[in-house]
């Protein structure tokens, strides 16, 4: 394993905090617990104090404005109906697949994420079109955590046969059908940026694993900068370039075969430094 490897799995580890009745708790197993109290004291609440989960419920415009909890809570303030276990088993099947693989930080960074989205979603509804609104429950959580896992896991097969891409394309079109027939059509936008925040952070987890990963801003400032000019230099009349690099046959005619195929544009960056290393090393024993 790599230093950079290393370091982002001490970052982020994939195991569990530790064991219980030899079950692993996972972060995921905590907060799928904590939807679970949710659940118990939703119930309880709408049976005899309804107003009892106001102070938990987020809504625009926020008040008091103090309330930033709200921004937070409000997934865990779930109606319990017939569907419920199957939204709680989802979301620990989702949110543990992720967290196992990519690891914490990343998982809480993600559900951080999508948990705010519609809090944004709904104070820009307000501040720009003064339309009153909030957010309550975890169904836009589990819609984007569906697309998530299915962005990690593509080709993983539902039932034997149904890979997981068409699945949740499936489930998310479902929905939008749904809410267009409810003609809530602000309701369609948030599912789908909901859901495009969570592809679009998984694709980026899933590259920062690669070595060779640069930032978006890296790769910005990389279009600006000169690239270096090659000049073809004789090869040395007492000494072949692969006796002055010491470098194995194989590995150069790779190089030099990948060029002629498709150009120095093809080379990474690990493979552009070994190249220029033969030129400096050519140059010097020309010198000589």
């Amino acid at each position: 394993m790599s230093f950079l490897r290393m370091a982002r799995y001490l970052s982020g580890p994939t195991q569990p905090f530790g064991k219980w009745n030899n079950i692993p708790i996972y972060l995921t197993t905590i907060l799928t617990a904590l939807f679970v109290v949710g659940l118990i004291g939703t119930a309880i609440a709408n049976a005899g104090a309804p107003g009892l989960i106001t102070p938990f419920i987020f809504e625009m415009p926020l008040r008091p404005a103090w309330t930033l909890w709200r921004l937070f809570t409000y997934v865990f303030v779930n109606p319990v109906d017939f569907f419920t276990p199957f939204s709680i088993i989802c979301f620990y099947w989702f949110c543990v697949g992720i967290e196992t693989h990519l690891g914490r930080v990343v998982t809480t960074r993600l559900l951080l994420m999508l948990v705010l989205v519609p809090v944004v979603f709904a104070a820009l509804c307000w501040w720009l079109i003064g339309l009153a609104g909030g957010a309550t429950g975890n169904m836009l959580l589990i819609s984007s955590l569906l697309v998530a896992f299915a962005t990690l896991y593509p080709n993983t097969e539902v039932w034997g046969w149904i890979p997981f891409k068409w699945m949740a394309f499936a489930c998310i079109f479902s929905g939008s059908l749904m809410l267009m027939a409810r003609q809530k059509w602000l309701g369609i936008a948030e599912l789908w940026i909901c859901c495009g925040v969570a592809f679009a952070y998984i694709r980026h987890a899933k590259e920062m694993e690669h070595d060779d990963y640069a930032s978006p801003f890296a790769r910005v400032t990389q279009l600006f900068q000169r690239k270096p000019k090659f000049h073809v230099v004789p090869a040395p009349s007492n000494a072949s370039y692969r006796e002055v690099l010491n470098e194995p046959e194989s590995e150069m005619d790779v190089l030099l075969d990948k060029i002629a195929r498709s150009g120095m544009s093809s080379l990474t960056a690990k493979e552009k430094a070994t190249l220029e290393k033969a030129r400096e090393a050519l140059l010097r024993k020309d010198q000589r």
